[in-house]
């Protein structure tokens, strides 16, 4: 993905609309942005249709069935010995499901009642960049705010079926304060081995999970012993998940089961994931699990990574805007 054009320093724009029938007067202004220009990304989510309903509940799913394996069966007596009434059949315990983060946390992920104002915080968040509302054409935001070192806070926002925004955290509250980005910090276009996270807005790819998964309906893939993800430049699958190695063009890779804590839960950002993808630019930057700073990704805690996987669900549409 290129960069996102939309941090600039004292930009100086001019518009002039020329005056014709039908149209306004000839209008000419010097304006001053604290921000810029509208990111690429956020302009193509306004052909995306609006969402028929944003209420978001997380279905509800029951837990498997008792696996059948190692249970015991009642057998057929022999006929020269006694009947007797068989015993209890051995079950395997019924496997439990995660108990819900979304819960646990408390978020408001159901439409509230008689929404009519914007959310403060994230009014500023546009403003200072010069956007307004018409241009969040999506429905689910994860907003990184990167601040001045590693150390990150993040908020969720979901977007109403009326077109107005709330925080699920509540009013001003932030997902959590104990976010992490890159360890050198943040940049535009960070090249491979910058430890730099990308600013910008990215659409939220697949989600992921090592063990249990997440009660979700959110598209993930499960990690498991032969999944890679290519970070070799000279590679054609650069900066692309692949399974297994037997006929690999490649000699580095993050085999992602070795870090069954990081990528517990997650979600792939997409960030330089065109085909092919910018030698130059970083590779494997994700959300997911975490307490320090990273090679590039953004990481949170486990309880609230888990949170978001079950707040996305099918037919979500979700970025993350990462911003200084």
């Amino acid at each position: 993905m290129k960069k996102p054009a939309f941090i600039v320093t004292e930009t100086l724009l001019s518009l002039v609309l020329a005056a014709s029938v039908g149209t306004a007067a000839l209008f000419t202004a010097d304006i001053k942005t604290k921000g810029g220009i509208i990111p690429p990304e956020w302009r193509e989510t306004l052909k995306l249709p609006a969402p028929a309903s944003q209420t978001s509940q997380p279905a509800q799913t029951s837990a498997p069935a008792a696996s059948s394996e190692g249970a015991g069966t009642s057998s057929t007596a022999a006929p020269t010995e006694p009947e007797s009434a068989p015993e209890p059949a051995e079950s395997s315990p019924a496997e439990e499901s995660l108990p819900s983060a979304l819960e646990a946390l408390g978020l408001q992920v159901t439409e509230p009642k008689n929404l009519k104002a914007q959310p403060k915080e994230l009014t500023k968040y546009i403003s200072d960049y010069g956007y307004n509302y018409d241009y969040l054409g999506f429905d689910h935001l994860v907003l990184v705010d990167a601040g001045d070192n590693s150390q990150a806070r993040v908020f969720c926002y979901q977007k109403s079926s009326k077109g107005y925004w709330w925080n699920i955290a509540g009013e001003g509250k932030s997902l959590t304060d104990k976010a992490f980005i890159g360890e050198k910090g943040a940049d535009f276009d960070p090249q491979p081995g910058s430890k730099k996270t990308p600013f910008g807005c990215y659409r939220l790819g697949d989600g992921f999970y090592i063990g249990q998964k997440p009660d979700t309906t959110y598209p993930l893939f499960e990690i498991t012993d032969d999944v890679y993800w290519v970070t070799d430049t000279k590679s054609k699958q650069y900066n692309q998940k692949v399974s297994g190695a037997a006929e690999k063009d490649w000699s580095s890779a993050h085999h992602m089961i070795d870090s069954k804590e990081a990528y517990r839960f997650g979600t792939v950002v997409e960030f330089n994931t065109d085909d092919p993808a910018d030698k130059k630019l970083s590779s494997a930057i994700f959300l997911h699990c975490g307490s320090a700073p990273t090679d590039g990704s953004v990481v949170i805690p486990e309880q609230e990574m888990q949170a978001i996987l079950e707040w996305l669900q099918s037919g979500s549409k979700a970025y993350l805007f990462v911003t200084p």
